[in-house]
């Protein structure tokens, strides 16, 4: 149907891929049929050309045909980052997360190890003590049972072991990978919170998830350069709901947040990203704390339909009440039981 050849030929002469294209590419790429380095030529001639829609949209489909599904009746919001801003930030998205399934939301977290960070989801739980390969079918559980489920990457994406050698050469520059991470979800959760290294991508996420039949999300990225929601910065945002684009910019201050110290918010090697969590989830009054507040409203704005004064005022009461220390506990107890 296609070659290697024609598909490498199309990218070096900036041509885009049809979806068509874009999924025999990265079929044969998860199928183990290219080899390492003509695996890394695609990646680096995509970047070259600059990544459209049908391409990341071929991508997800060949990545969501292969991963192992987790089924689930629940409605499930996912909050992640694309990774790749090169700031160094402690693990916003993950602490967040829970904050938002101690309000009330269920959340399904898709996560990895660090690629081009210093601290992955799959990291900071492993220090905690969870465990990461819990079954599909316990992964389930723990979303009904906890309102938090964790789907490590490498064990619903098995085929992505196919790649990771080329990514690591590529690295720590980002390629389409970092984009899919988000929008292949093994829960197929419909309700999608974020953040990109880069406004340019913003739209290129936003359509991509549209063509995937997601029905809320939130994309966003923050002018300081976070892919997350930021307390120094404005945050610019796109909001999809019933197949519908909205543009909007947050300022923290307008929802009485702001912060003081960016620096204080980045991991060192005094400083893990757990150290951060632990201190979030005891309530310790922060910059660290702030930041996550704003993240996880978002979520339970999406996921509740309300106001994100309203959603702000439920995480604080969360923090407040311990209810996030303890939803924290509980999905750390409830992986090492099952």
């Amino acid at each position: 149907m296609y070659s290697f050849k024609e598909i490498i030929s199309s990218l070096n002469n900036k041509k885009d891929l049809s979806k068509d294209e874009a999924f025999f590419i990265s079929e044969s790429m998860f199928k183990g049929t290219l080899s390492d380095s003509e695996i890394k030529n695609v990646l680096v001639a995509l970047n070259a050309k600059g990544i459209c829609t049908d391409e990341v949209v071929g991508f997800a489909k060949a990545m969501r045909k292969i991963s192992t599904k987790v089924v689930t009746d629940e409605k499930v919001v996912d909050c992640c980052g694309t990774g790749g801003d090169g700031i160094n930030t402690f693990n916003i998205s993950t602490c967040s997360a829970f904050i938002s399934a101690a309000s009330g939301v269920k959340v399904a977290k898709h996560g990895n190890k660090a690629i081009t960070s210093n601290s992955g989801s799959a990291d900071v739980l492993h220090d905690a003590g969870a465990k990461l390969d819990l079954s599909p079918e316990k992964v389930s559980q723990c979303i009904n049972e906890v309102n938090f489920g964790f789907m490590f990457a490498p064990l619903h994406h098995k085929a992505m072991k196919n790649v990771a050698a080329s990514r690591k050469e590529i690295a720590p520059n980002k390629t389409i990978f970092n984009m899919l991470g988000p929008i292949t979800n093994p829960a197929n959760a419909q309700i999608q919170l974020i953040g990109v290294f880069d406004k340019s991508a913003m739209h290129l996420v936003a359509d991509s998830l549209m063509e995937l039949g997601t029905s809320k999300a939130i994309i966003l990225n923050s002018r300081d350069g976070m892919d997350e929601a930021s307390i120094y910065a404005e945050t610019d945002i796109i909001e999809i709901k019933d197949s519908i684009k909205t543009q909007y910019t947050i300022n923290p201050k307008d929802y009485g947040i702001t912060g003081k110290d960016f620096d204080s918010i980045k991991t060192s090697s005094e400083k893990s990203s757990l150290d951060f969590i632990f201190s979030v989830i005891n309530n310790e009054e922060s910059d660290a704390k702030e930041i996550c507040v704003l993240n996880a409203a978002l979520s339970v704005m999406l996921y509740k339909d309300i106001e994100l004064n309203d959603s702000i005022s439920q995480c604080r009461e969360s923090l407040s009440e311990y209810k996030v220390r303890d939803k924290f506990n509980q999905y750390i107890d409830f992986t090492n039981q099952v």
